[in-house]
């Protein structure tokens, strides 16, 4: 749009935004995860709002996900790859094909990941439910030793 201000951010900045470090914002340029940013004339990075929000999408993709570098990068390309032959004439028949298969495995992988976390998930539930039957127990013998405790003093200061 004419006359519409872009946001434009330094590299601090952009850690700070998306929780990235400087090292990892440039490996990831370097291994093509993300696009080279503009820069500044003395050579500074400096990335746009979309930029950052490619770099938080990634963060939380690599962190809450669990995707590898590889599998970011696959997706990262295929996103590309679709955004500039839509901006372009359009896809041939095999392109599409190629890309569905792509996809199609895309979605495979976050299923399976899903199935995983969902068993992790039970795990944790089943551990958390041991450990409160643990508490619970404890807190019982705790309360059983007391009452005897007491009977055991109570039985001394009568014998006296």
């Amino acid at each position: 749009m004419k006359g519409e201000v872009k946001h434009m951010y330094l590299i601090d900045d952009v850690t700070k935004m998306t929780g990235l470090t400087k090292r990892a914002l440039r490996y990831y340029e370097e291994i093509g995860l993300i696009l080279p940013p503009q820069r500044t004339k003395g050579n500074a990075r400096i990335y746009s709002e979309e930029e950052v929000k490619e770099l938080k999408k990634v963060a939380e993709a690599k962190e809450v996900l669990g995707f590898s570098l590889q599998e970011l990068q696959q997706f990262m390309s295929l996103k590309r790859m679709i955004e500039e032959r839509s901006e372009q004439q359009g896809l041939s028949a095999k392109e599409i094909t190629q890309i569905e298969n792509l996809l199609e495995n895309q979605i495979k992988m976050i299923e399976f990941k899903v199935v995983k976390m969902q068993a992790f998930k039970t795990e944790l539930k089943e551990m958390r439910e041991s450990a409160m039957e643990i508490h619970e127990k404890t807190k019982a013998d705790k309360k059983m030793y007391k009452r005897l405790s007491t009977k055991c003093t109570n039985e001394k200061e009568q014998s006296k």
